[in-house]
């Protein structure tokens, strides 16, 4: 019989996050650098959310943070007008936060 192979750690969410910090920060062949920064922004967020200790906050900074990335707002001055246009680009993600705000607002 083979010997068998010892499980890595399991890592919690938050470590496996700033681990992928590290990996951006010290790779050589990077990307482009808005993907970088793209990818920094998003993780940065997810780790702010994921550290708030009250689970009443975590979850409504996590339902918002899943609407900002659910969306694109573009703001154009028209006719001295500013307007603001919203797109949702990614409707599941979308849809799931308008779900539990509502779950949030029903339970106030």
């Amino acid at each position: 019989m083979t010997g068998s192979k010892k499980k890595a750690p399991k890592l919690s969410p938050i470590s496996q996050l700033q681990g992928v910090l590290l990996v951006l920060d010290n790779r050589s062949g990077r990307p482009t650098a808005e993907m970088l920064a793209n990818v920094r922004e998003m993780v940065g967020d997810a780790l702010a959310v994921m550290q708030e200790p009250d689970p009443t906050k975590q979850k409504i900074a996590f339902v918002l943070l899943a609407i900002q990335q659910s969306t694109e707002v573009v703001v154009r001055v028209v006719r001295n007008k500013e307007l603001t246009r919203v797109t949702v680009i990614d409707q599941p993600l979308y849809h799931w936060a308008l779900r539990e705000i509502h779950a949030l607002a029903g339970a106030a």
